[in-house]
């Protein structure tokens, strides 16, 4: 019998790479998102001890140069808090936009898989037909044949 032979090898291959790639793109975003959640962590962590800091030196009383230095420290880690924080959301729009492209490379893959699926469905069933004619001659051979057979007569 004829083996299966699916006309849209090429197809699902590109697409099989395609949907690959886009989860690691998706893989890629996640990993860039949490890295930027965790600079974020760690520069919100720094702000509240320097913020800590800042009311431990104005409570015990100290020099203004040195409080207004504690000040604009406090200043820059808020910049940079609200820079990082623009970052994550940065990171968690391209996480969103990966995980559309991985989705809708996967649908493309499986419809891909569907249209195998039919063809081998449709291959199995000539394959069965095929089979089952070849069984129905065999059979009505083996009839004919019996059908046919006459016993010998007395030639005496």
């Amino acid at each position: 019998m004829k083996t299966f032979h699916f006309t849209l090898e090429a197809v699902r291959t590109l697409r099989q790479r395609q949907e690959q790639n886009a989860m690691e793109q998706y893989a890629q975003s996640l990993l860039a998102r949490q890295q930027a959640m965790d600079r974020l962590a760690a520069v919100e962590h720094e702000l509240s001890l320097c913020w800590e800091e800042l009311r431990g030196h104005l409570a015990k009383g100290c020099v203004a140069s040195k409080a207004a230095q504690a000040h604009d420290y406090q200043r820059s880690l808020a910049r940079s808090r609200d820079e990082l924080a623009a970052a994550l959301g940065a990171a968690e729009r391209r996480v969103n936009a990966a995980l559309q492209c991985m989705l809708i490379a996967r649908q493309q893959r499986e419809i891909v898989d569907k249209c195998s699926d039919k063809q081998k469905a449709l291959h199995q069933h000539g394959v069965a037909r095929g089979e089952q004619k070849f069984m129905d001659d065999l059979g009505g051979r083996r009839n004919n044949a019996i059908l046919a057979w006459k016993p010998a007569q007395n030639l005496s």
